[in-house]
């Protein structure tokens, strides 16, 4: 059995983190400064105001961040900027109370030792600021600059309570007791106890051919099932020293060799072909003990990691290539997901560019208490799905919970959804799989058994699957609802009926769109009619957008007239200096 040990992959995959010291080459003779003239490295600055899209309200306490950058800087009471970079062309992102989050400015070149002047730069509020018409009651003017805001899918995630979400389809794929035999596996403690020590198979993974791959730890061993369930013989694991390799992940190439990471001192990496011979194996940087999860695509694994970011690996016997940190796990199109709990009702999945600016967020609503949400992974279909965890009830220690799994497009589409129960204690790293064939394969343990369920996941309801989204809000005149208010949707002109509680509905295709409310009836006499209240939708299949409460601008009276002032007497005409008198009749 021949081993190739990475020695050198520490150096090269702490070097793609940032994370090794830079290699020092031969010193050259510095280079004269020119008089008068900024070196090639000087800092720049950008400075900038923010202020509230169509008011003149300013966005005060907002955070400016630079992509790719350890520089931010935070608005003062009016609004302004100032932040210190090195030369180049960067994006900028902002965020802050009341602002939409994740918004952009792209392609801000700085200058060595200069300083660019954004000039007002409009941002996106998340509700009308009440000073929004400040000062002196002013016209908004058009904003030079304007940031960009991800398009907001939003989706009501189904079921108001544990277990009324629609359940998945369930198919019991293998099931084993304890023991070392074939169909067995290596289990200690009692979950059910709330023993710490209780352990099992540490993960799992599917193959090209649909096969299982089991991570045995406690037995040293990976299982392999064929499609059936019935065994299908294995491999041991390559030795990790004393210990069993209890905190480790699996993955599994299109070619069938089997990746397995260890959470140990150092961690390490193993790759195994489909025979069970080791190809190649060596230790990791520190760093690597951050692993979230460990996937694998043709023939390169991916860590995912706890900051959300992803490193790309490629074993060989010269030693490790990575690639990394990307902003997430690769989707497809250009695109990285990552996955977080905002609150207790909502979760996000952020799809971003590789240079990390967001390009859509999807946002999930939920009338369940929201625990977590975990990607499982991209299934060959191109659809992202996500396992979000909900709980609730009163004991703390014994709550009812469920696993929702959702299949995301890259749109922000729901293409499926199933309500499947927690997989209890009995796993380490890995709770979910994705097969070949789509379903998603969950594995479940209790004090007797091991099961690998497959889930298939319910279609969406009909209007995510004709096209259309929800958009929703109320319209309130000084806190009052505001039922005669006029609300309009741009491309097509439509008009939307608002409901006695000043609430109102309509459902419109994919596309973007502008939402306008007017005040009810004439403006009166001796009042100056107010701009209309106006909110940019991004609208997905199946989505609901919720605008919340758009409060009514209060009209504003108008100056008094000046009073009229008398006109001057008119004067007589004088002659020009050195002209003749006029001759009068009969003078002669």
């Amino acid at each position: 059995m021949m081993r190739a040990v990475l020695r050198p992959a520490v150096l090269l995959l702490a070097a793609a983190l940032g994370l090794a010291a830079p290699v020092r080459a031969p010193a050259a003779a510095p280079a004269r400064p020119v008089p008068g003239r900024p070196g090639p490295r000087t800092p720049g600055t950008v400075t900038g105001t923010l202020r509230h899209k169509g008011c003149q309200s300013v966005a005060a306490g907002a955070t400016v961040a630079v992509i790719g950058r350890d520089a931010t800087a935070t608005t003062d009471s009016l609004g302004r900027f100032s932040i210190s970079v090195a030369p180049g062309r960067y994006s900028l992102l902002f965020s802050g109370p009341n602002l939409v989050s994740d918004q952009r400015v792209d392609d801000v070149d700085v200058a060595p030792g200069q300083t660019r002047e954004l000039g007002v730069v409009g941002v996106w509020p998340e509700e009308r600021p009440q000073t929004c018409g400040s000062p002196e009651g002013q016209a908004p003017a058009e904003e030079p600059v304007v940031a960009v805001a991800p398009e907001v899918p939003s989706l009501d995630l189904p079921g108001g309570a544990v277990g009324r979400a629609p359940p998945a389809s369930e198919h019991l794929w293998v099931r084993g007791g304890p023991g070392g035999g074939p169909g067995q596996f290596g289990m200690q403690g009692n979950p059910a106890r709330q023993d710490e020590d209780a352990l099992g198979p540490a993960s799992f993974a599917v193959g090209p051919a649909g096969f299982l791959y089991v991570l045995d730890a406690l037995n040293g061993r990976i299982a392999r099932y064929d499609p059936r369930g019935h065994p299908a013989g294995g491999f041991p694991l390559r030795s990790q020293g004393t210990e069993h390799a209890v905190e480790a992940d699996l993955s599994v190439s299109d070619d069938g060799h089997v990746f397995v990471f260890h959470e140990g001192e150092p961690p390490a990496l193993a790759q195994y072909d489909a025979g069970g011979r080791v190809l190649v194996s060596g230790a990791l940087h520190a760093s690597f003990r951050g692993v979230d999860q460990l996937l694998c695509g043709r023939q390169r694994p991916l860590f995912l990691m706890q900051n959300g970011q992803a490193v790309r690996v490629e074993l060989g016997w010269g030693g490790m290539r990575a690639e990394g940190p990307l902003p997430g796990l690769p989707l497809g199109n250009e695109l990285y997901a990552r996955a977080d709990r905002v609150s207790r009702w909502l979760a996000a999945v952020k799809l971003t560019s590789q240079d990390g600016r967001v390009r859509r967020s999807i946002q999930l609503h939920s009338r369940v208490p929201l625990t977590g949400i975990r990607l499982v992974g991209v299934d060959r279909r191109g659809l992202l799905v996500v396992a979000v965890d909900r709980a609730e009830g009163t004991d703390e220690n014994a709550p009812a919970a469920e696993v929702l799994l959702l299949a995301l497009t890259a749109q922000g589409q729901l293409a499926g959804v199933g309500a499947v129960p927690p997989g209890d204690r009995r796993f380490e790293f890995r709770e979910f799989g994705l097969a070949p064939d789509g379903t998603v394969v969950q594995m479940q343990s209790d004090a007797s058994e091991v099961r690998f369920v497959r889930w298939v996941l319910a279609a969406p309801p009909r209007q995510a699957v004709a096209g259309e989204g929800l958009v929703r809000g109320r319209v309130t005149d000084g806190g009052h609802p505001s039922p005669g208010a006029l609300v309009s949707v741009s491309r097509p002109r439509r008009a939307v009926p608002v409901q006695p509680d000043g609430s109102f509905e309509v459902r419109l295709p994919p596309g973007h769109y502008l939402l306008s409310v007017r005040r009810p009836g004439a403006t009166p006499s001796g009042f100056i009619e107010p701009q209309p209240v106006e909110r940019r939708v991004s609208v997905s299949a199946g989505a609901t957008v919720d605008l919340g409460a758009l409060p009514l601008p209060v009209p504003r009276r108008l100056p008094e007239p000046l009073a009229p002032r008398p006109l001057p007497e008119p004067l007589e005409p004088v002659p020009p200096s050195g002209a003749a008198a006029p001759i009068e009749p009969g003078g002669l």
